[in-house]
C-alpha cells in the first residue's frame, strides 16, 4: 500500500511539468514581457 501524499505529491509535479511546457510552448523560454505576450500598457499621464 502507497502513502497517499506521495500519489498526490506525484500527480500535482506532472500537473506542473504539463504547465511548464504548454507556457513554454506558449510564450517561449524567456522571460515573459508586456510587447511579448501582445499586452498593451496604458500610456495616459496621471493627475
Amino acid at each position: 500500500m502507497t502513502n497517499p501524499f506521495v500519489n498526490m505529491k506525484n500527480a500535482w509535479k506532472r500537473w506542473l511539468n504539463r504547465m511548464a511546457k504548454a507556457n513554454q510552448q506558449a510564450y517561449g523560454s524567456g522571460v515573459p514581457d508586456c510587447c511579448k505576450m501582445n499586452r498593451q500598457t496604458s500610456q495616459q499621464k496621471k493627475p
